[in-house]
């Protein structure tokens, strides 16, 4: 597994955290509209990287400076499950704050594994489409303007039980995201909102929601 080069501070991916973002260079199933890490990260991925060793080597020296790490992408979980868990672990052991993942939702039974073994305290998903009102044959064109893809029924189902997972884990750690992207009416993000406040009722989850801007890559 390789990083970007580059290991940002933010302190608004994850509020009320100072927060260590790393990019994965695994690339990504998706190509969504307005993607930022596109062409630096996924389509020209740099041949300048950070390895395992030199994460660990950085959390040893300065993870008291932060207290959470988020794995991004990219699509972080695209790798290797097993490769994946062993990454999780060591930080773990290395690092006394939060471990947050971000993902599309499309490996849905790699999102189950990571809360299974504890290996995260939050996960934070893009549900990018009210995918539960879209048909995969009548909105094709709709997926394919915004995730850049043409989905299976299969890949649907795995978005929505991967977004059902993160409802139901219930953490304040965890979120579900949605971009506002501007080729989308508002319906669509008034339907968006409806489906996760139901499921959050029906799990009696806390998990906040959060609907962003859209940024035009710079």
């Amino acid at each position: 597994m390789k990083f970007y080069k580059n290991f940002i501070r933010t302190f608004n991916d994850l509020p009320d955290h100072t927060t260590l973002l790393i990019h994965t260079l695994s690339g990504c199933p998706l190509h969504c509209f307005g993607c930022h890490n596109y062409d630096e990260i996924i389509a020209n991925t740099p041949k300048e990287h950070k390895t395992r060793e030199d994460l660990y080597q950085y959390l040893e020296k300065g993870g008291f400076l932060f207290d959470a790490v988020m794995f991004s992408g990219g699509e972080f979980l695209i790798d290797n499950i097993n490769e994946i868990c062993d990454v999780l672990r060591n930080v773990r052991q290395i690092f006394d704050g939060k471990i947050i993942v971000t993902t599309s939702g499309i490996y849905h039974k790699k999102v189950q594994r990571l809360y299974e073994e504890n290996l995260v305290d939050g996960i934070h998903i893009d549900m990018k489409l009210p995918y539960h009102a879209l048909d995969v044959e009548e909105d094709k064109q709709i997926f394919e303007d915004v995730i850049g893809i043409t989905p299976s029924q299969k890949v649907v189902d795995n978005f929505l039980q991967s977004i059902d997972m993160v409802i139901s884990h219930g953490s304040i750690l965890d979120q579900v995201r949605t971009v506002k992207y501007p080729l989308l009416d508002d319906a669509f993000f008034e339907e968006t909102r409806n489906y996760v406040e139901e499921r959050k009722a029906y799990y009696q989850s806390d998990v906040p929601y959060f609907l962003n801007d859209f940024m035009h890559p710079q």
